[in-house]
């Protein structure tokens, strides 16, 4: 019998996000070049100010206890610097700063499942820098220099992407010398693991794997997770298999299984290629969202809140795994469109495998209904899973 899992899902890889608009041509005079120049960013909170190219999207968590801010350059996939502070709630002496950032390393950090230290290194100025290396959702390595500063009961921590291009490295390494903290704020203290909430982007592409079938069907399989603010429904998730030079040798879309994303959820993906995987192709990107993807945020999206499930797995003849069980609404009215999501796991808290079932178009309250979820293949050794059901009104 397979082990359901019982605890929280950490963050392990991150993966873009699009955004498209649209409209009508209009035929103008050359615009001026856009002004590259620093600005200064504050955050909210009053927690950190740091000087950023004035055209590079931000994106802002503030909470009673975290302050932390993401910025991209136009066009990219993703953040290349990320700053997050928090309160202690009291003054930071040096061995504790230098105990703080040992534990920050080791047990703290969000990307810990993808991330390996190489170096660090103590700054003139107090600070230290350390050097380390991360997995991309894409399997690409890319260099993370963490900086990591203190002021009075602040402690932050600075995460900058070294980028390829001469341009944006001269950008982030002018930005990380503009990084100043108050002597207080209005933040409340917080313990140091309240910073593994930090986040660059909303959504995140985590517990990714890839692998084949004995008939060599080739699959990419993982997670999305939901660290926005608001239940999101319906997102597609793309593949591609790519060439050496960036060409896509190969491609599949479909979308992330289950009715919605809520805040703090994870779903599901299992992205099929048929054909297996092109001998050219050497690595993969994911990209979330796309030109005609739109939220619809006045969908009513139930889960646990009215929804009671229990489960049980197996093996059957031919081998596959088959998860079993009972859904039960505690709702007010009707739910409808019931679903079953299954997400499986090898030791190394990866996706494995996925299959979603829908189990009643109509569920009235206090009613109940049986389901039923195989996964055919999988692409490891299973050791948990997690069953999720939802319903739409």
């Amino acid at each position: 019998m397979i082990r359901r899992a019982l605890c929280s899902l950490l963050l392990t890889l991150t993966a873009s996000l699009t955004a498209c608009s649209g409209g009508a041509v209009v035929f103008a005079p050359t615009a001026a070049p856009p002004d590259a120049s620093p600005a200064r960013y504050a955050h909210p909170s009053g927690a950190f100010t740091i000087d950023v190219p004035r055209l590079w999207p931000v994106y802002e968590q503030y909470t009673t206890n975290l302050a932390s801010a993401s910025f991209s350059p136009p066009g990219a996939s993703g953040p290349l610097l990320t700053a997050s502070v928090i309160s202690l709630g009291q003054p930071i002496d040096t061995d504790t700063f230098i105990s703080l950032i040992d534990r920050y390393q080791a047990q703290v950090r969000p990307d810990l499942g993808s991330y390996s230290e190489q170096h660090r290194e103590a700054l003139g100025d107090g600070s230290w820098r350390v050097t380390g290396l991360r997995l991309s959702a894409g399997g690409d390595t890319e260099q993370v220099n963490t900086f990591l500063t203190r002021q009075g009961s602040l402690f932050a921590v600075l995460d900058v992407v070294v980028p390829a291009q001469p341009e944006l490295a001269a950008a982030l390494q002018a930005a990380v010398n503009t990084l100043r903290l108050p002597e207080s704020t209005a933040l409340l203290p917080a313990d140091l693991t309240t910073l593994a909430s930090a986040r660059p982007l909303p959504l995140s592409i985590v517990h990714v794997a890839t692998w084949s079938t004995a008939d060599g069907v080739f699959f990419i399989t993982g997670e999305v997770a939901n660290y926005g603010t608001e239940t999101l429904t319906d997102v597609p998730i793309e593949a591609a298999l790519l060439t050496p030079d960036g060409l896509s040798a190969a491609g599949a879309v479909d979308q992330v299984m289950g009715h919605g994303l809520p805040p703090g959820g994870f779903a599901p993906f299992s992205l099929r290629f048929g054909q297996g995987q092109p001998s050219l192709a050497q690595r993969f990107s994911l990209r979330l969202g796309g030109p005609d993807w739109q939220n619809a945020p006045g969908r009513t999206v139930y889960g646990a809140d009215v929804l009671r499930w229990t489960d049980q797995s197996a093996f059957d003849a031919q081998g596959r795994l088959t998860v079993t069980g009972t859904v039960e609404s505690s709702a007010r009215a009707e739910v409808y469109n019931v679903r079953a999501v299954l997400t499986v796991f090898d030791s190394r808290q990866r996706v494995i495998g996925a299959a979603w079932a829908d189990v009643a178009p109509q569920l009235a309250p206090g009613a109940s209904a049986d389901f039923a979820l195989t996964v055919p293949d999988l692409g490891g050794e299973p050791v948990n899973y997690i069953v999720t059901v939802q319903a739409t009104d």
